[in-house]
């Protein structure tokens, strides 16, 4: 069993290193990051990270426990204060997926029982539907822009997985500087930030495998029904990720090899074992049969010939044209088949098809392109998920290409930095935590490689535990000791790097313009149901647009419509600009360059045919947030700042200030990573 299970570490620990050789050298830009520094940059950059860890950790395990203790308290301070601000400060429209879950939550929260149809295209998302509408419910009593409050009450979610990490390190002995490390990487990680604004399931499965940890490592230590009590609500919390979010299914099957391990380690008796076990079965039907009730109450009955079935994510995950990622082509390939049966047939087939098509060789390849995509980006493809605000502050709506940037490197820089200690850990240590934190990212990995669609979130479960692990990862490392020589030798080969750098971001901010600032869109009503609202000559539409700095570019989407409209652009009392024309020719409008704030487009059918917009219908406005009695249409639309000088992505100051930051900071370091003869 010994062999086994280091087996299992050390085939992680593999999978660990290809993540480090594409996130160095591969990262995705086909998704939301289109901006990447060169791999040398990448390069010079984890390594200055890593003198300076090795440096904080000696300073942190010689602080005195009283300063230690107030270090940790201002970093939790400071994660609570800054997760506030930003859920107060951005508010999402919510997109795609998460726009349908929005609205029908509002609709169930206001006592509809109708389901639209994209539920029974997608039944997965019925249960998180219905989490929401209790919370919207509840919130809809005190005010009517509940978005904020939600906002926060993910981040506190999610913020069980800093609290489940705290108390792992504190049982393993390891709270000092482990605690600290963690709160340090949980402040500055974007993905938690990022998707603690993100209305969907991944910021409520985001801390479930070190909560799950937690509460299985407590219960180890409790006896008789304290212990029951506990891997019970284990297996209940495990049960409720799984009806959530179907790829958690592998962290149930993971507890439940972890407990074959704890037999073998004797902390579970045969006779617990198979308590164990059952449990796990039990909770999880009974989750299922919970949320099953709570579906037939809230009217929601499920249509076999609408459902996708399973195999339809296999079918487009085998797309030899993409990456395995969702295809909308493969989707309404699949959706026209009117049965159920057909639907399965026509999956089976497009599988078969493309097997065939691939050969052994290239699915192989395929394979690896897939994980390519789920271990690739530190940042969990992030920034494509909010990109349409109701609130944001203007700093950040007038510079976002070039704060994303920057992120992105520190995201990348800190990742790559976790996973090289992570697999020290995993290559070091056998202990069972560590097992099973393995056997997660062995097992999610083999589901959205081998079997599923793969997109970079679907790796954010991970997240926490690959944060743990390179926390224990920099407890086995070695403290460096560097004679004055080599010390010198370090500081020069530092500053070659740090000038290569200087001259490598230069040239990528050449090299990459920016002519167009989106600074405010309304998208929803273009994914899987298409949204339109039908003016008849003499009616007309308006809208309020927010825009969050200087604009000159307006653009709609009519459908088809050769009727002919006058639009209107109204900022206070006065007409910025008017036009008159066939719809389908007023797209794009360009105006003169217009201050931030708010503007009203009215558009009037002033010919002698109907036109078609695209719209979202909902129960809030995308504008204020606010919720509605009944649905109202909002026009699909993106207002720009086009310049004919074109930016570029930074500047050399900020490059310049970046790296000379990182040189002083790795020099510093190096100074004092002097033998105790030198001191």
């Amino acid at each position: 069993m010994k062999a086994l299970v280091r087996s299992v570490n050390w085939l992680a620990a593999a999978v660990l290193v290809v993540a480090i050789g594409f996130a160095w050298l591969q990262p995705i830009r086909f998704f939301g990051n289109p901006d990447w520094a060169s791999p040398i940059v990448q390069f010079a950059m984890v390594l200055g990270l890593l003198v300076i860890i090795n440096v904080v950790w000696q300073w942190l395990c010689q602080l005195p426990d009283r300063q230690y203790r107030w270090l940790l308290i201002s970093l939790v301070g400071l994660i609570i204060m800054i997760q506030g601000l930003i859920a107060i400060n951005f508010v999402d429209v919510a997109r795609a997926d998460p726009f349908y879950v929005r609205q029908q939550a509002l609709r169930l929260a206001q006592g509809s029982q109708h389901w639209q149809h994209y539920f029974m295209i997608y039944p997965n998302n019925v249960n998180f539907t219905l989490l929401e509408a209790s919370l919207i419910k509840l919130l809809l009593r005190f005010t009517q822009i509940p978005w904020s409050i939600l906002n926060v009450l993910r981040f506190i979610w999610i913020d069980t997985g800093l609290i489940s990490g705290l108390y792992l390190l504190r049982r393993w002995h390891y709270w000092q500087p482990g605690a600290v490390a963690l709160s340090l990487m949980w402040l500055v990680s974007v993905p938690v930030v990022a998707f603690g604004l993100f209305a969907y399931t991944d910021g409520l499965v985001l801390p479930l495998v070190l909560d799950s940890l937690a509460l299985l490592t407590l219960g180890l230590r409790l006896t008789v029904w304290q212990r029951w009590s506990i891997l019970i609500s284990d297996g209940l919390l495990v049960a409720l990720g799984v009806v959530m979010k179907t790829n958690l299914i592998i962290l149930w099957v993971a507890l439940g090899l972890i407990g074959l391990v704890l037999w073998w380690q004797h902390q579970f008796t045969g006779r617990q074992l198979c308590g164990w076990l059952i449990s796990l079965v039990m909770t999880i039907g009974l989750i299922f049969s919970a949320m099953h009730a709570a579906q037939q109450q809230a009217g929601y009955t499920r249509q076999a010939d609408a459902a996708l079935p399973a195999t339809s994510w296999i079918a487009m995950s085998l797309n030899p044209k993409g990456d395995g990622q969702y295809r909308h082509d493969d989707f309404e390939r699949v959706n026209q088949a009117p049965t159920a049966t057909a639907k399965q047939q026509q999956t089976q087939q497009m599988i078969q098809q493309r097997l065939h098509q691939m050969g052994v060789t290239g699915t192989l390849v395929h394979f690896l392109k897939k994980l390519r995509v789920f271990w690739a980006t530190g940042d969990f493809d992030s920034f494509k998920l909010t990109t349409q605000w109701i609130q944001a502050p203007r700093w950040y709506l007038n510079h976002q290409r070039q704060l994303q940037f920057w992120l992105v490197l520190m995201t990348q820089t800190i990742y790559l930095t976790m996973l090289v200690q992570g697999v020290v850990a995993l290559l070091k240590r056998c202990d069972w935590p560590v097992t099973l934190l393995a056997l997660t990212i062995l097992g999610l990995t083999a589901f959205h490689v081998v079997i599923w669609e793969v997109e970079g979130r679907y790796a954010l479960p991970l997240l926490p535990g690959v944060m743990l692990l390179s926390i224990l990862g920099g407890r086995e490392l070695p403290t460096w000791h560097f004679s004055q020589p080599i010390r010198r030798q370090l500081t020069w080969l530092a500053v070659i790097m740090a000038t290569v750098s200087v001259v490598s971001l230069w040239q990528t901010s050449q090299t990459t313009r920016v002519n167009d600032v989106v600074l405010g869109s309304q998208g929803n009503g273009t994914y899987v149901e298409s949204m339109t609202q039908t003016l008849r000559p003499g009616h007309s539409v308006q809208m309020t647009l927010v825009t969050g700095g200087r604009n000159n570019v307006l653009q709609l989407k009519p459908i088809a419509s050769r009727g002919v409209v006058t639009i209107s652009l109204i900022k206070g009392e006065r007409t910025v600009q008017r036009w008159r024309g066939p719809a389908n020719k007023l797209a794009t409008l360009n105006y003169p360059m217009t201050a931030a704030g708010r503007m009203r487009v009215v558009v009037r059918n002033t010919g002698k045919h109907s036109v078609t917009y695209g719209v979202m219908t909902a129960n809030y406005s995308p504008v204020t947030g606010r919720v509605t009695a009944k649905q109202h249409d909002y026009l699909q639309y993106v207002v720009k700042r086009h310049t004919s000088k074109p930016q570029t992505l930074t500047t050399g100051t900020i490059s310049l200030a970046v790296v000379l930051l990182m040189l002083v900071a790795t020099s510093l370091a190096l100074h004092r990573l002097r033998p105790a003869t030198e001191a």
